[in-house]
């Protein structure tokens, strides 16, 4: 098990991207759903546009594509879709299930995806017993990334100044609300995923990068 990092006394993470690997998947489900309404996009368009990005401002993208209103059963019928594709192929992001595994400071879970969806997406992956009471959505608050409510509404919850947390992120809406709130932020970018990031924004490569990072999270990438 590793020590509790110096400075740091509380790290929160994202999920869609960062703890499960689930926006490929999203993708193809925003693909198949929109479909059906004449809205042709591909996976890679899709993750372009919605990642990160909150429920509402999607559907609004999907209206202006198809150039009339969305029916209001659309999003539910889409995370019906989500949920069964997330069952039969949702996989952890590489290192996640260790790192929380292992981890001595306190951690917890801060997404822009409704709660169902969270402790969903932990499930299938097998972490859900390690954020047990301590997952925050932003539909709890009404607000969502980039806005820094939920994180400062997660630190106050957990206890913790935000000037001692750590954010660990993968979409730049989640970036810039981990900066807005005061805390360190850590984004996750694979080779393939690079974002042109704020400065201040520390770079991992991989999740198992990240208790040497903490210790001390001096040396900005």
């Amino acid at each position: 098990m590793t020590t509790a990092l110096p400075g740091i006394d509380l790290i929160l993470f994202d999920c869609d991207g960062t703890l499960v690997d689930s926006e490929i998947v999203a993708a193809d489900a925003w693909v198949e759903h929109s479909a059906r309404f004449g809205v042709s996009i591909t996976a890679v368009e899709a993750l372009e546009k919605f990642k990160g990005v909150n429920m509402a401002d999607c559907v609004a993208e999907i209206e202006r594509l198809a150039g009339s209103p969305l029916p209001a059963s659309f999003v539910t019928e889409l995370r019906d879709l989500m949920a069964i594709m997330f069952r039969a192929r949702l996989q952890p992001i590489a290192g996640a299930l260790e790192l929380v595994q292992s981890l001595a400071v306190p951690f917890c879970l801060a997404s822009n995806a409704p709660r169902d969806k969270i402790e969903l997406c932990l499930r299938v992956t097998g972490m859900l017993p390690y954020f047990e009471g301590r997952i925050y959505s932003a539909y709890d608050v009404r607000k969502w990334k980039p806005d820094p409510a939920l994180f400062l509404h997660a630190a106050a919850a957990m206890g913790v100044a935000p000037a001692r947390c750590a954010v660990v992120e993968d979409s730049l809406p989640g970036v810039k609300a981990g900066l807005a709130a005061g805390m360190t932020v850590f984004a996750l970018q694979s080779e393939d995923h690079v974002l042109t990031l704020p400065d201040g924004v520390h770079v991992i490569r991989e999740l198992a990068e990240l208790p040497g990072r903490l210790a001390p999270a001096a040396n900005l990438s």
